[in-house]
């Protein structure tokens, strides 16, 4: 995890957090990419602060850190910014390390919510906003992508038209060709 965001963060009064006591096997950390001049960001953030808290108060609490990484324009909008937010932030004079982080993630667009599992450091969702807003009250948290054998049903069909049981794949390469008859070329 320090490779990806270096050991600390700073907290709402600019104190330095420890990351390594947000790290642990069931543990999640939220990055989260915005901005005081989005308005987009300015919708969702109180949607993510309600979770936020709701979560925090719940017996899963302790699994969960979010950390601001800005995208603000100065250091007055983000101080304005960040006194709404609950939870800790990469400081703004570290504009280098935000770049990484969102060159890291593909970072396109704010609001823009990555989960990342702590031991591993590796994404579990890449669009949390958009599962937040499915799931608001965290059900499915940390929104872990369904397992293909799972979308796939139990059955497909072969190109004679008899039905496979999916479990007779398991061991095999799967491909699979989308495609429709009224699709010319």
């Amino acid at each position: 995890m320090k490779n990806l965001l270096g050991t600390t963060v700073v907290d709402k009064q600019g104190d330095l957090v420890d990351l390594s006591g947000f790290c642990g096997s069931g543990k999640v950390l939220g990055l989260y990419f915005s901005a005081h001049w989005c308005p987009p960001c300015k919708t969702f953030t109180p949607q993510l602060v309600t979770f936020y808290n709701t979560f925090k108060r719940s017996n899963r609490g302790n699994q969960l850190e979010i950390v601001f990484v800005s995208s603000d324009r100065d250091q007055s909008s983000y101080e304005e910014y960040f006194a709404g937010m609950p939870w800790l932030a990469i400081p703004f004079s570290e504009r280098d390390r935000k770049a990484k982080l969102s060159k890291k993630f593909h970072v396109q667009s704010i609001p823009s919510l990555v989960v990342i599992d702590t031991v591993t450091g590796r994404v579990i969702q890449q669009d949390g906003r958009n599962r937040l807003t499915e799931d608001p009250e965290g059900a499915k948290f940390p929104w872990r992508p369904r397992p293909f054998a799972d979308i796939l049903g139990e059955t497909l069909v072969d190109n004679s038209g008899q039905q496979v049981p999916v479990s007779t794949l398991s061991d095999k390469i799967k491909m699979f060709y989308f495609s429709a008859h009224w699709v010319s070329g």
